[in-house]
């Protein structure tokens, strides 16, 4: 891949009726400076999204906690039962509630996290497609140049 260094430092043959040096200079830096960007842009969302995944892992391993916690409550709620009959059963319910809003708080915001990773991911692609785009136009243009070269060659003059 071309780096902005390489896109800025090019440097082109002189000929005769051919571009302006200047005006090719500045115009290789902007696309130096617009690349420049985009691989900045595509590396601070590669970051953003390496911290959404640990992210997620991190709630992967909330949910996992939280399911064995609800076990040990099962357990315990048994223990309870065997022992305080109806004060057990409103314990284990009120602990189930908490455990079932606990899960679904913990799973919308699972939800939002893969929500954001496909916005990320979807902009990141945009971001490539831009920059594969900017590439082709960027090779179409110099075929052109080469063509008017070619054509410009065929010219014979009269003087001659």
């Amino acid at each position: 891949m071309i780096n902005p260094q390489e896109i800025s430092s090019q440097i082109f043959s002189n000929r005769l009726r051919g571009f302006d040096p200047e005006e090719v200079k500045s115009y290789l830096a902007q696309v130096a400076e617009i690349l420049a960007l985009h691989l900045r842009e595509k590396e601070d969302l590669k970051k953003e999204n390496e911290g959404l995944k640990e992210s997620v892992d991190i709630y992967k391993k909330r949910e996992e906690l939280m399911r064995d916690t609800l076990v040990a409550a099962q357990k315990f709620s048994a223990e309870i039962k065997s022992n305080a009959g109806r004060e057990a059963e409103m314990l284990v319910k009120e602990a189930e509630l908490r455990a079932e809003e606990l899960m679904r708080i913990e799973k919308e915001r699972l939800a939002r996290l893969r929500e954001e990773i496909k916005t990320l991911q979807f902009k990141r692609r945009e971001i490539e497609n831009d920059v594969m785009n900017m590439l082709n136009n960027l090779k179409d243009l110099i075929h052109t140049y080469q063509q008017e070269d070619e054509e410009y060659g065929k010219i014979s003059y009269l003087d001659s």
